[in-house]
């Protein structure tokens, strides 16, 4: 889930309204790439930046050594970029 921009949620009439604490909160919780940065696009990012690092071939090396359905799993979920 992304969290695009800070909304302040709709209050029935029992709830109480969000404390500075909560806000300020919320406004951390907005800048933590957790939250701003798909995932796909952050893993392809650390293995491309792996594979600059050490080389192709040392990369296809330690890749061989990754279980075949992790790999194939890690394929499928890159697909989509």
């Amino acid at each position: 889930m992304l969290m695009s921009h800070f909304e302040e949620p709709k209050l029935t009439e029992d709830e109480e309204p969000p404390t500075e604490q909560d806000k300020r909160k919320k406004m951390l919780a907005l800048k933590d790439p957790v939250h701003s940065v798909p995932l796909q696009q952050f893993v392809y990012e650390k293995l491309k930046a792996q594979q600059g690092l050490i080389g192709d071939q040392s990369f296809q090396t330690l890749m061989e050594t990754v279980d075949t359905e992790i790999v194939k799993q890690l394929q499928e979920f890159l697909q989509g970029l």
